[in-house]
């Protein structure tokens, strides 16, 4: 691939900030954290079973469709094996390839904008400078992705894009191609003023406030068509259930921990195929003894209440969806709920 595997880094900082990737993998309290971005969320069965193999039993599904593996026990073997299975094209960028996808869209002209635009982020050598938290994301014009709070979207208008960065549309309307290298072209005259921030500030781009619907706080849960949605309850996918998933032909991982498989694949025990289930309303972070600051055990604690909830160890809610949630914060008397 190019590079050198023992540039593996084990380490909590770097000169931009602590995402972890699969090269940079994060100290955590059970051991090294790695996470692999999946642009547009796709990957194959053999892919998922490669990431299953590397850590201690258990993959998280993220919020931007990526998948953290935990306790990897060997750093070096783990890069060189996602690196061997297609999932890591570029080591400069790999925690910068942060690109969500409207999920039920397979078409190969949407796929390709997708597939396109990632492969110009890498190919950008100043972006290898973002933040791992930067993002960008494609809609297809359902609106499913467009209020997740990214950096640079490009929403589908028909056989053009509109080009919004932060929260301000730019007032163009272009082809594929050219909508990609306009995002491309905004990241990178976002990196030219940004003096070290990570994410797009309100305001920062000229043009007109852009219309973007309110994020949802679930998603693809049943049947659509010839694609089947299946929620992975709290976003954690055990090596059993992802050695079943790993049979099937394509998966595409959603921003709300549910995984798209084709109609008719076998689904492990455990997800949740049925759209009204109580889980589908359910997120929650890691907690202890995964995360040294978590203040409970999150992970064992997490149950429906209703309304969206995202159960958090500590007061930095990490993993928490974008959209109205409430939140339910472990203190040391108990949890305490909060909707700010």
């Amino acid at each position: 691939m190019g590079f050198n595997i023992l540039d593996v880094a084990i380490t909590g900082q770097s000169s931009r900030d602590a995402c972890p990737g699969a090269l940079q993998v994060h100290p955590a309290a059970d051991g090294p954290l790695a996470r692999v971005r999946l642009p547009g969320g796709d990957l194959t069965g053999a892919q998922l079973g490669v990431l299953a193999a590397a850590g201690d039993g258990v993959l998280e599904l993220t919020s931007r469709a990526n998948v953290q593996v935990r306790g990897v026990r060997d750093p070096a073997g783990f890069a060189a094996a996602v690196a061997a299975a297609g999932l890591l094209p570029s080591p400069s960028h790999e925690r910068v390839r942060n690109v969500l996808a409207s999920p039920l869209d397979g078409s190969a002209a949407f796929r390709g904008v997708v597939r396109a635009l990632d492969e110009a982020i890498c190919a950008a050598p100043e972006l290898a400078g973002l933040s791992g938290r930067f993002l960008f994301a494609v809609d297809d014009g359902s609106g499913d992705v467009a209020g997740l709070g990214a950096d640079v979207l490009l929403m589908s208008r028909g056989d053009r894009f509109a080009v919004v960065a932060g929260n301000t549309d730019l007032r163009l309307r272009l082809p594929p191609a050219e909508a990609v290298h306009e995002a491309v072209k905004v990241a990178q005259n976002f990196l030219r003023v940004s003096d070290g921030a990570w994410r797009i500030p309100e305001g920062a781009f000229e043009g007109v406030p852009a219309d973007l619907p309110k994020p949802r706080t679930s998603g693809y849960v049943g049947d659509f068509g010839e694609t089947t949605g299946a929620l992975v309850p709290l976003g954690r996918l055990t090596t059993r259930q992802a050695a079943v998933l790993a049979e099937a032909a394509w998966l595409r991982v959603t921003p709300w921990r549910t995984v798209l498989v084709p109609k008719g694949t076998r689904l492990p025990d455990g997800l949740v195929t049925d759209p009204g289930d109580p889980w589908s309303h359910v997120s929650a972070c890691t907690g202890s003894p995964g995360c040294a600051k978590s203040l409970s055990d999150v992970q064992a604690d997490a149950h429906p209440i209703g309304p969206p909830v995202h159960w958090s160890g500590c007061a930095r809610r990490c993993g928490r969806p974008r959209g109205e949630v409430v939140d339910l914060i472990a203190t040391p008397s108990g949890y305490q709920r909060s909707t700010t």
